[in-house]
């Protein structure tokens, strides 16, 4: 007999699934295997959050003994050349010293003119600034003018008697330079100091501590882990100083063909800032392209100095660098992001260049060690 019910009475039919769409989990989700006690989570959590208060105010010590470690695996290998050829490393950690800080101290001395220059022109550059910008800086006006207006009719209708101004004076703009200058004069001698003793008696130090360790695996597993920390991190931050210092010299003569003042100036501030991946080579576009806007007129020679930089960034980003890094440690571009901006919150700029070096040795000791593999996994290849 046929069903004679309107349609719309009729119960809907199931719908078909789509080509290749998984069916839907029905079953509950399998448990994991081990329970966590709860007691190991919150001492889990109190440990990490005691490390990230350590971190964050100890950095004034933290900060200039970590870069004096990174800095000893860069120039360990070339200690040990010295010492294969019988000079002691006492005497081999105190010309490396001596070489790294005259050498900043020259690059110091070559480029303070052309620096001192720009900041000198800081005026003129702020009044060219607004007067090619003219129309981005009305539009601020507009927009500041509005909301002050909105502010003064908020204290008139908000306020039943007269507002008193509590003004808080702080320490002059020469107070704070002389603290400034002298706590970066008191980071460099620590430094400098660390990175003798780093280098003079690193060796010795590990060696003696492993020397402690009752069980000889345990002996060999370390030794070869320190080992391939050495070798590595070395091999890693010459091979990144080296591009560097390549990108920064293409870069100065790029901007030398296009008429850019000072482009020495610009070749160093690149080779510095491509330490920090992806925001070091934004920070430089922006600063080729206000540069260029002071420089030049047309917008078509305007925007011809950051195309070039990021033509130059893109090539070494992309072919140069993984090609030459990528056959000894690969790490995560996630992992790398998220490392500039959690050591960039912690330490600020010198957190953000330690960044990567410091990912790197982390890396390399959770691989090292069974329970963390997942970790290092995480991190890259």
């Amino acid at each position: 007999m046929t069903d004679r019910r309107p349609l719309a009475a009729l119960p809907p039919a199931p719908e078909a699934p789509l080509a290749g769409t998984p069916e839907p989990v029905t079953e509950p989700l399998p448990s994991p295997g081990h329970r966590r006690d709860p007691l190991t989570i919150a001492a889990v959590g109190l440990f990490v959050i005691a490390v990230l208060f350590t971190l964050y105010f100890g950095r004034d010590v933290l900060l200039p003994i970590m870069l004096a470690l990174i800095l000893s695996f860069l120039l360990r290998p070339l200690v040990r050349a010295l010492y294969r050829v019988g000079v002691p490393e006492g005497l081999g950690a105190a010309v490396m010293v001596v070489m790294l800080f005259g050498g900043v101290l020259l690059a110091v001395y070559t480029l303070s003119t052309p620096a001192a220059e720009w900041v000198n022109r800081m005026p003129r550059v702020l009044h060219e600034l607004e007067f090619k910008l003219g129309d981005i800086r009305a539009g601020i006006e507009r927009a500041r003018e509005a909301s002050r207006q909105i502010e003064q009719i908020t204290k008139e209708t908000g306020s039943d008697g007269p507002v008193r101004e509590v003004v808080v004076r702080g320490p002059t703009l020469m107070e704070q330079a002389v603290s400034q200058v002298e706590s970066v004069l008191a980071n460099v001698v620590i430094l400098l100091v660390l990175l003798y003793f780093f280098l003079a008696r690193g060796r010795h130090s590990l060696e003696a501590l492993i020397g402690t360790m009752r069980n000889v695996d345990d002996r060999v597993h370390y030794a070869m882990v320190a080992a391939t920390l050495q070798q590595n991190i070395a091999a890693y931050l010459l091979t990144i100083t080296v591009i560097n210092a390549v990108l920064g010299l293409a870069t100065g003569l790029v901007m030398w063909m296009w008429g850019l003042p000072n482009p020495a100036l610009w070749g160093v501030m690149v080779a510095l800032a491509n330490y920090i991946p992806f925001i070091g080579p934004a920070v430089m576009t922006g600063v080729f392209f206000l540069v260029s806007v002071l420089t030049f007129d047309g917008l078509g020679t305007i925007i011809l100095p950051p195309l070039s930089f990021v033509a130059l960034t893109t090539l070494e980003g992309n072919f140069l660098t993984p090609m030459i890094v990528g056959r000894r440690l690969s790490l995560n571009p996630i992992a790398v992001f998220v490392s500039i901006l959690f050591w960039g919150w912690l330490w600020g700029i010198p957190g953000a260049l330690l960044a990567v070096p410091i990912l790197a040795i982390l890396k390399i000791l959770f691989d090292a060690h069974e329970p963390l593999k997942p970790v290092g996994a995480l991190l890259g290849d």
